[in-house]
């Protein structure tokens, strides 16, 4: 039979993921595959079983939120190994899932596009020589709240939590001075926060980069500049409507497939990166585009329509109704 490694986190997003393990088994079991679950609440049981792991698996799947995504990945690339990875968006951030038209909380369809469809090859980034992310990097304010939220009131709030965190640090706002070399250009700004990314959205702001492609080998580099922290209710409604990128001087906008950033205020306290919501290095730091450098199950590979597993079961037990030929 074919071999499916399944990694969840029983207590990512609201829990109930441990629930729906049986689907998943039945699912997979349905089309030939035999799935091996590793339960996992801590962040580095997954790297050392990966590290150990049997390579001769079909498709790896990483059950949680974007962090439960960038472990597994990084935990796979540093192995060498380029299989087949499948997500199910159960954690309290499912930015890259949901770029993927995976729905947060519906495990059946995740499952069914991984046995019904063929994985795409996706472009991923590399900051400096060894750290792999899958959605997005990012530095300055804001950046740190997934770190520094709570996790029983993740957990309970969800992304509103981020939310909340994320006005606490209003009051506290000054600009930051940055450098950023964006392939051979050079650009010096006075930023409040940056991302870096490979899809449309991050921190369930969808349309941050609509025109984002996770194929065409660059990355969206947007920054938002430091001005009135009246202006700041509009931008984050800009941000959320996608309305940012339109000429909007509040907005510095790169597309590369090399950056190079650097904080020039030494005193900064928040000199930290964060790459798919988890602590990343310090800055300066280095990142490359890697096109098309692994494969991922997602709904934008699917050349027909699909339809849905219940609707399969409704069409089986309709009545044949053959044509006759009357040539």
């Amino acid at each position: 039979m074919k071999k499916v490694k399944l990694f969840y986190n029983p207590f990512s997003g609201n829990k109930s993921f441990k629930f729906d393990l049986d689907v998943c088994i039945r699912i997979f079991q349905e089309h030939g595959y035999e799935l091996h679950p590793f339960r996992s609440t801590n962040i580095g049981d997954i790297a050392s079983h990966i590290a150990q792991m049997d390579a001769n698996y079909d498709i790896v799947i990483a059950s949680g939120g974007d962090g439960t995504v960038n472990i597994v990945l990084n935990a796979l690339m540093k192995r060498g190994l380029q299989i087949p990875l499948g997500i199910i968006p159960s954690g309290t951030a499912n930015d890259f899932a949901t770029f993927l038209g995976l729905k947060t909380g519906d495990v059946e369809d995740a499952c069914h596009v991984m046995v019904e469809t063929e994985p795409k090859w996706i472009d991923i980034g590399k900051v400096n020589d060894d750290l792999y992310f899958i959605n997005v990097c990012a530095g300055g304010m804001f950046t740190n709240v997934s770190q520094t939220v709570d996790n029983d009131v993740k957990n309970v709030l969800g992304n509103l939590s981020y939310y909340l965190k994320g006005m606490e640090q209003i009051p506290n706002l000054h600009k930051v001075p940055f450098r950023i070399t964006a392939g051979e250009e050079v650009f010096e700004d006075n930023l409040y926060l940056y991302m870096i990314m490979n899809s449309a959205g991050t921190g369930s702001f969808t349309k941050l980069s609509p025109d984002a492609s996770i194929t065409d080998g660059e990355f969206e580099f947007i920054g938002v500049r430091a001005k009135s922290i009246l202006e700041i209710p509009t931008m984050f409604l800009k941000l959320l409507t996608g309305e940012h990128l339109k000429d909007d001087k509040n907005i510095l906008y790169l597309k590369n497939d090399k950056f190079y950033v650097e904080c020039l205020d030494k005193d900064f306290q928040i000199m930290e990166t964060t790459i798919d919501g988890e602590l990343g290095p310090r800055m300066p730091f280095t990142l490359t585009v890697l096109p098309q450098a692994y494969p991922i199950f997602g709904k934008y590979h699917t050349t027909k329509k699909r339809v849905s597993h219940e609707t399969k079961k409704i069409i089986q037990k309709l009545p044949v109704n053959r044509k006759k030929n009357t040539e």
